[in-house]
């Protein structure tokens, strides 16, 4: 289905559990992001779970947007200039898709501010050292696939990719992967909607928004 502007207007709308004014695409077989300059930058949250989009890109200029909740999707690649459009994203759910190496990756190192991060279910997640790698490579990140990052880890991390200042040989051999993926046009256009995709996405936001808060009243305590 093409994401329309009628499709826009016609999609529910509300304040979600942590105050965010949501916009709600979800299980709406939108095979590719387009026409949301008809948002007209009110959302600070945009929901397009359980679709069939294959690029996360194409925005229209959305500062106002804060959060992408956007699991079960077929994500194989992110527009490498995708935070000049939306530049004050802090949360970014990606889980279940096919993002494969960690230098698919890359274009969200110009999320300024991405604090809450999750790529749990997609191939990557699987890569040696991936945790570590996000935790490196996206230094304002609190929390990445539900776990708090820890100064530990940052530690960890900068040991394990820099050297004296100057990215590692696994640094650069990880930079140095190309994008194995493809597109098949037409891919995914005729799924039935699995509504137990639909009860993990609900599942799935509880938690986010959940662990959200706790990190949030941390901080205050702090």
């Amino acid at each position: 289905m093409k994401l329309t502007a009628d499709l826009v207007a016609a999609s529910p709308s509300y304040i979600n559990a942590i105050k965010e004014y949501e916009l709600d695409l979800s299980n709406n077989h939108i095979t590719q992001l387009e026409n949301l300059g008809s948002t007209r930058n009110l959302y600070d949250a945009l929901n397009i779970c359980t679709n069939t989009v294959r690029i996360l890109g194409n925005f229209p200029s959305l500062p106002r947007l804060l959060s992408i909740y956007a699991s079960d999707n077929r994500i194989a690649s992110i527009d490498r200039a995708i935070a000049t459009s939306i530049p004050n994203v802090r949360t970014l759910v990606l889980t279940g898709n096919d993002l494969t190496e960690l230098s698919d990756l890359e274009p969200l190192r110009e999320f300024a501010h991405l604090e809450y991060l999750s790529v749990a279910g997609n191939p990557v997640a699987s890569v040696t050292y991936a945790r570590l790698w996000c935790v490196w490579r996206f230094a304002s990140l609190k929390v990445l696939d539900f776990g708090r990052v820890t100064e530990k880890e940052r530690k960890e991390a900068l040991e394990l990719f820099e050297v004296e200042g100057e990215l590692s040989a696994l640094a650069l051999d990880i930079l140095a992967v190309q994008k194995t993926n493809t597109f098949v046009p037409g891919e995914g256009l005729d799924e039935p909607v699995d509504l137990d995709k639909q009860q993990n996405i609900a599942e799935l936001k509880a938690r986010i928004r959940s662990e959200m808060a706790q990190i949030e009243a941390m901080d205050e305590y702090i």
